[in-house]
């Protein structure tokens, strides 16, 4: 029988190397690629297509700089609408320290077969995880349950008009900075920075994919799939 293949993108080496020597353990697994930023996806996926895809939310975009929040983030949502589009044969696994109930669910809704946390020692989860997702099933550890199975007591959130101008601006461009969202929207790049300061504190959120994601769950912005390319992630 031959062996699931598998491509893992994660800038923390040990988290990588943990999933390296996890894989070599079982002959039925298989990993045939490895990265540690955004841009490195789409040549990674093209070049191994691989049956699964574990995928982290936190690393940089650039292999070039450390993640910066305001430039050189990883972009999840857009990156995931792009791999439905161009690799839906592909399983894709979310492997993070990030747990915030919206972002699981719109993962989900992108496509994502499964999502491990790294606090629930995900090494006890993997290769079922990985087998699970391959033969159609999803798969979430333990945190990630109790997440999905927990109300929603958000409540009532309002954005300001403006706010959610600057959201749906940089949602809508996640390639460009904050520097070129300002010039477009007519403001200084300081008042983008207050603006996001203000909506993160709203939404009760930590940052910016968190927010994008809570605003176009609760219908404050909208993501369009079709203007989504897995070159973009840029900010979170």
């Amino acid at each position: 029988m031959k062996p699931i293949t598998v491509v893992t993108l994660d800038d923390h080496h040990l988290v990588r190397e943990g999933i390296r020597r996890l894989l070599d353990e079982d002959p039925m697994l298989e990993l045939v690629g490895e990265g540690w930023a955004g841009e490195q996806l789409e040549p990674l996926l093209a070049q191994h297509q691989p049956d699964v895809l574990l995928l982290d939310v936190g690393m940089p975009q650039s292999a070039a700089e450390p993640a910066d929040p305001g430039e050189n983030a990883f972009r999840l949502l857009p990156a995931l609408a792009g791999l439905q589009q161009r690799y839906p044969d592909v399983r894709v696994i979310i492997v993070s320290q990030y747990e915030s109930q919206v972002l699981i669910e719109s993962a989900i809704e992108f496509g994502v077969c499964g999502y491990l946390l790294k606090g629930d020692i995900f090494s006890r989860y993997l290769a079922d995880a990985i087998r699970a997702v391959k033969r159609g099933e999803r798969y979430f550890s333990e945190g990630i349950s109790r997440r999905l199975a927990a109300p929603d007591d958000r409540g009532e959130i309002q954005l300001t008009r403006r706010q959610r101008e600057v959201l749906q601006a940089i949602a809508a461009a996640p390639q460009l900075t904050y520097a070129q969202h300002a010039d477009r929207l007519g403001i200084s790049e300081h008042t983008i920075s207050h603006h996001l300061r203000q909506i993160f504190a709203r939404l009760a959120v930590s940052n910016l994919t968190a927010a994008i994601v809570t605003a176009a769950r609760l219908g404050l912005i909208t993501l369009d799939e079709r203007e989504t390319d897995s070159r973009e992630p840029q900010v979170r």
